[in-house]
């Protein structure tokens, strides 16, 4: 700017000093300002032609403020360049980084249009080039992933059998991102599932067949226990013996029911048989057989109440439910000291039903209660104490109040007791 107002300056006082000894001062300076201004829309004419070819190349040669002002432009340009190819380089790599992932990505737009997937995507859905803008639920008609995708919030995941490649198992998880657009991964998890099955089956098949052998280790061993002369030593052992076949006994029996569970719900049916057995179970005749059995596992040790309508029926499997109630209340007297109170409610409220049981006893770690459903986890006070458990109880639980349509929730903290809450939709079918 300086250099443009000495410009300006020089220019008006030669004009000024020429004009005056001509005896046209007036008309010089005109003259004068007249060529600046024609030089000046020169140089801007060219710094815009400059600007329209897209700044290539070098920038019109100008002193002042319209050099200083193509300076500017240029180191713009340059700049502007390298972010650029910073962010052309960066795209490559996340491009090289999805494509060497073995699970498919999948961009849809707010309407759930196809814009964007990895070569995993295109060939786990066998996605074409002229995919690109169509709907994704006219490719995949599924009503569940339909349902799914079109969830205002994305929880959890789900899995579909291909429909590309026979036998494959994908899985498929959303999230938002963006301007309302969405992320889909797709992950084929035909091997994980057939080891789960194998798993499964090994599990049940060697539950099934501990059963005989153990039949008859614990028949020799009653035998064994009522012959005469036997020492008392003798006798201590083969007591010892016994406990130990009766607790692989009951570890083998909860591993076949646990299994007929997990086959029943990976058929999507429920009940015990794999079909649906849903039929009207009256509520308190149930619990109140359960409080019977729970009442001589006790022996009078702990205070067992029951708060529950007597007309109250629930439209659920009843092994299920038995079975899950029956663990839930077995374990409150086992695990809990002598004194301990241990209170059933059952509650309904609005479309769903709620059986809680609740005790005052030693309670649970909260960081334990999200494993306290896995195989053969248990927690420090079971592993503690000499109740002998599997860890498998409260597995059992989890997967007879999911065949029955229901969820578990499980609340507690050290030494301020536990509850653990089923609820149940009413008129399930």
């Amino acid at each position: 700017m300086s250099t443009e107002i000495w410009r300006i300056v020089l220019v008006g006082l030669f004009t000024l000093f020429f004009g005056w000894s001509l005896g046209y001062t007036l008309e010089i300076i005109l003259i004068g300002a007249g060529c600046y201004l024609l030089w000046t829309f020169r140089i801007i004419s060219k710094l815009f032609t400059w600007i329209d070819k897209g700044m290539r190349g070098i920038p019109p040669d100008a002193g002042g403020v319209w050099g200083e002002i193509s300076d500017t432009l240029n180191r713009q340009r340059r700049r502007h360049r390298r972010a650029l190819e910073k962010m052309r380089r960066t795209i490559k790599r996340v491009t090289r980084v999805t494509e060497a992932l073995e699970e498919g990505v999948l961009v849809l737009r707010s309407d759930l249009t196809l814009d964007w997937w990895n070569s995993s995507a295109k060939k786990l859905l066998g996605l074409r080039s002229s995919d690109r803008g169509g709907a994704i639920i006219n490719l995949i008609r599924d009503p569940e992933f339909v349902s799914y995708i079109h969830q205002p919030e994305f929880v959890g995941a789900i899995q579909m059998p291909s429909s590309s490649y026979e036998g494959r198992l994908l899985e498929f998880t959303a999230s938002h991102f963006g301007d309302n657009e969405i992320v889909l991964v797709i992950a084929d998890i035909t091997r994980i599932d057939n080891l789960e099955t194998v798993r499964k089956e090994f599990v049940g098949n060697i539950s099934h067949e501990l059963r005989t052998p153990l039949t008859v280790i614990r028949g020799y061993i009653e035998t064994l226990q009522d012959l005469p002369n036997n020492t008392a030593t003798v006798d201590r052992a083969y007591e010892q013996m016994a406990t130990q076949v009766n607790r692989m006994q009951s570890l083998a029996d909860d591993l076949i029911l646990l299994s007929r569970f997990e086959g029943a719900e990976s058929q999507g049916n429920g009940g015990l048989d794999g079909q649906q057995n849903y039929q009207p179970t009256n509520l308190f005749n149930l619990l109140s057989e359960i409080i019977l059995e729970a009442q001589q596992l006790s022996g009078g040790r702990h205070s067992i109440q029951l708060d529950c309508p007597e007309a109250l029926s629930l439209s659920v499997d009843p092994s299920g439910l038995r079975s899950a109630l029956g663990n839930l209340v077995f374990n409150a007297v086992r695990h809990n000291p002598q004194g301990a109170a241990i209170d059933i409610c059952v509650t309904e409220l609005g479309d769903a039903v709620s059986i809680t049981i609740a005790d005052d006893g030693v309670g649970l770690d909260p960081l334990e209660i999200p494993r306290l459903t896995e195989r053969f986890y248990r927690g420090d006070n079971s592993r503690n104490s000499d109740t002998g458990g599997s860890g498998l109880g409260l597995a059992i639980v989890k997967h007879a109040v999911t065949s029955c349509g229901g969820e578990l929730q499980i609340n507690s903290r050290l030494g301020q007791g536990a509850e653990f809450i089923c609820s149940f939709p009413v008129g399930t079918d």
